[in-house]
């Protein structure tokens, strides 16, 4: 299921929204992040008019997000140019997602400076497969990339470089393009699995994701870049950053990871 059908899916009901989890989304026995964090967003965009963009996202992955999934968006205050909207997802088990959404009218402003610039990276046509021999143990959602290593930390190899990565689309989303920037921005691999020699379960806990430039589309290669700050008694925090072909940095993010080896 591509990325525009799995949206499409997404059916009102007298909550909100649900959807069962498209089994080509999976991560594990649970839905991939990006995806369930792009479906908390089209709940909010699909129940309150009129929203302006998006701004900043924080999710608290609760528990695996399984079979039959719901979403409800609640306004928690419109001001005058931000309103701050609250998206809980339940599963057949219980909760799955607690989201808080920020989203924010433009306005003018005399401090306008980019501190983020792309990283030297070789060209898509010169790299290869992110996962290398490894393939085989990459997530069934990775399907719907293709991931490229850019010359940076690969997975399962004991390196100490942070990941960085060419991804896009198989298929083009053909959606509302935040909600597919959300969907794409948590696609490399936990940062701490370049530490890794061989696999071990790992886990996304929280996600924050900051939204710099709105994209007209997501079609074609972003650069992407995550570096895991350390770790320590099973947990690793990690600061992402993603650009589009041209050197815009269209997010930045952190997420804590729960490390089980």
């Amino acid at each position: 299921m591509t990325f525009g059908a799995a949206l499409k899916a997404l059916e009102r009901d007298k909550n909100g929204f649900s959807i069962h989890a498209p089994a080509d989304w999976a991560q594990g026995r649970t839905l991939y992040g990006g995806m369930t964090a792009a479906l908390a967003h089209e709940c909010a965009i699909r129940s309150l008019d009129g929203l302006p963009p998006l701004r900043s996202a924080q999710m608290l992955f609760v528990g695996p997000a399984e079979g039959r999934l719901s979403f409800t968006a609640t306004l928690l205050r419109q001001g005058r140019s931000a309103t701050l909207v609250a998206v809980d997802a339940h599963g057949e088990k219980g909760q799955v997602l607690r989201a808080s959404l920020v989203f924010g009218a433009a306005r003018e402003s005399m401090v306008t400076f980019s501190d983020l610039a792309i990283p030297d990276a070789p060209p898509p046509d010169q790299c290869q497969g992110l996962f290398g021999d490894a393939a085989a143990r990459a997530p069934g959602f990775t399907g719907n990339f293709i991931m490229l290593n850019a010359d940076g930390g690969r997975p399962f190899m004991g390196d100490e470089a942070p990941l960085r990565l060419w991804t896009r689309f198989r298929d083009a989303p053909g959606a509302n393009p935040t909600s597919a920037l959300l969907a794409m921005a948590d696609v490399p691999p936990p940062a701490a699995m370049t530490r890794f020699r061989q696999f071990a379960p790992i886990s996304s806990m929280t996600w924050q994701i900051d939204i710099l430039h709105h994209p007209e589309s997501m079609d074609g290669w972003h650069l992407m870049r995550s570096r895991a700050e350390g770790a320590g008694e099973g947990y690793s925090p990690q600061e992402m950053q993603l650009w589009d072909e041209s050197g815009r940095c269209l997010a930045a993010g952190r997420q804590s990871i729960a490390i089980f080896t």
